[in-house]
């Protein structure tokens, strides 16, 4: 009966997540009026970084849940993968007091913790720790990690809650148009309308939670690689969203250098070869385990 009620969980999750992608698209309701792949219209892709991040974020929590519907007690490691997304969602919400959209975080942050607390395995789903065995390759690539991702957290903090955007060593991109040439009293005032838009932009952004989902998607692969470096059950999935993230980033950066939050190239080419590597030292992690709640290499 509890394995029959978590699945009802799941799949209200997933059929809400269809349903606000459906929304998404329909005009004349609140997801549409945010303006959410408002590019497919106007070709405008400034904000496109920050919306494909959102829409990866929940979809985290969702492939974590669906992993789950055949087999939980065997691939748990997706419960808590969910759990870590909502944590961090949750947790930069309230640091930056700023929970735009309000009802996605009831809906997919609510349906999360229910289904947590109706998982099959119980309380198996947290003393496994006590016994993991942790992967001591993934677990240094963490902490090479834990550095330049906390500060493109703290950058995106920064920014969210209206500082003055230091980038603390991580290059964010704030777009405008160049000033080349002409007259320089001309200049000095397209400089100051620039200002004007950028610090607009900046509002807007941080109005829409755009900086602290960014500062959220760097919390969640640290904490879902070092979910991965402890390997319970289902570990693999983990490992590959850790590694697909800033593989993600990285790519979507080169792809859109000119959108809000892109990382830059040296930035991007980093975070991509930290994800194939981090990807390719969990499948290359082949030794049994023995260790009760722990995936037995696979």
């Amino acid at each position: 009966m509890k394995h029959f009620a978590f699945s009802l969980v799941v799949l209200a999750y997933l059929g809400f997540l269809g349903v606000i992608n459906v929304l998404m698209f329909l005009p004349g309701n609140w997801m549409s009026a945010m303006g959410h792949f408002d590019f497919i219209y106007t070709g405008d892709t400034h904000n496109l970084i920050h919306e494909l991040v959102f829409a990866l974020v929940i979809a985290t929590a969702a492939a974590g849940l669906a992993s789950q519907l055949f087999k939980p007690k065997e691939n748990f490691a997706g419960q808590l993968i969910a759990l870590v997304v909502w944590v961090a969602m949750i947790a930069t919400a309230a640091l930056t007091n700023n929970w735009v959209p309000q009802p996605l975080f009831i809906i997919f942050g609510g349906l999360t913790l229910i289904a947590t607390i109706l998982h099959p395995a119980g309380l198996g789903l947290f003393n496994w720790i006590r016994t993991a065995k942790v992967n001591k390759v993934l677990l240094t690539l963490v902490v090479i990690a834990v550095a330049p991702l906390f500060m493109f957290a703290a950058t995106n903090i920064n920014l969210q809650t209206g500082g003055e955007g230091i980038t603390i060593g991580i290059d964010i991109d704030h777009q405008g148009p160049a000033v080349h040439g002409g007259n320089p009293a001309d200049n000095q005032e397209l400089s100051q309308d620039m200002g004007a838009n950028d610090e607009h932009e900046d509002q807007e952004h941080a109005a829409q939670g755009h900086y602290r989902n960014m500062a959220a998607f760097s919390f969640i692969i640290l904490l879902v690689g070092l979910l991965a470096s402890f390997r319970p059950r289902g570990w693999r999935l983990a490992a590959w969203v850790a590694g697909f993230l800033p593989i993600f980033l990285g790519t979507a950066s080169i792809v859109l250098p000119n959108a809000e939050s892109s990382i830059g190239l040296v930035w991007s080419l980093a975070a991509i070869v930290w994800g194939i590597a981090f990807i390719a030292a969990a499948e290359l992690t082949k030794e049994p385990l023995s260790t009760p709640g722990v995936d037995k290499g696979g």
